[in-house]
């Protein structure tokens, strides 16, 4: 038996309230994939030199490693 037929099945004997959310929740998804534009495929080359000159990472590259694993200790600390 396929997925929609079993579905079909369960359906038959639930209340419509409950036929009616199934429903809401199916068109809930198809609205949902229909915003999601599939992405074309990227290659990592496509990112090189993206935070160049945004300040990002300005200055000591070690005082920037420094700062990072700060803020990433903090997260993790958070968690």
């Amino acid at each position: 038996m396929s997925t929609a037929e079993l579905v079909y099945e369960k359906l038959k004997d639930a209340p419509p309230s409950r036929a009616q959310e199934v429903l809401n929740f199916l068109e809930f998804l198809e609205a949902k994939d229909a915003r999601v534009a599939p992405q074309a495929e990227r290659t990592i080359s496509e990112f090189f030199g993206v935070l160049k000159g945004t300040g990002a990472f300005e200055g000591d590259p070690v005082e920037i490693q420094r700062k990072m694993r700060a803020e990433w200790d903090r997260e993790w600390d958070r968690e």
